[in-house]
């Protein structure tokens, strides 16, 4: 019986911890992982948050890149197509974040000698040569 019991406690607790829901704009706080969720699946269990600190120094597009493929956790750095979803929602997100000004770097190329780049702040977007120094923010799925 007792083993019964703690059985039931058990299923309890985890679907305690599964039963966690959130909406674009919640800060996610998991085990270590922080950040403000930007995308969220309809159960609301699922989705990517973007980093509120971990960001890198400016530097160019092959160095960001060799900076992000280091990341841990499930960190990595965005797609352009991922950004563009952030910007999106920009008015629930950003109010919960330390905005860094400047332009973000995406993992997306334009070309051989250029990829795509985004401005947090001014909305702005476009293919940017590689050799100009630029930040990353992170995100990862949950």
């Amino acid at each position: 019986m007792k083993k019964f019991i703690l059985l039931i406690i058990a299923l309890c607790a985890i679907s305690t911890l599964s039963a966690q829901t959130y909406k674009v704009g919640d800060i996610y706080d998991v085990n270590g992982k922080k950040g403000v969720v930007f995308e969220v699946s309809e159960d609301g269990k699922h989705g990517k948050i973007i980093s509120d600190s971990l960001t890198s120094d400016k530097m160019t597009w092959d160095k960001a890149m060799e900076w992000a493929g280091q990341l841990k956790d499930g960190w990595y750095a965005p797609s352009y197509e991922e950004l563009m979803a952030v910007l999106k929602v920009r008015d629930e997100v950003f109010p919960k974040m330390t905005v860094v000004k400047g332009y973000y770097w995406s993992t997306t190329e334009f070309n051989a000698d250029c990829a795509w780049m985004i401005s947090i702040n001014s909305n702005s977007r476009g293919g940017c040569y590689k050799a100009n120094l630029f930040t990353v923010r992170p995100i990862s799925k949950f």
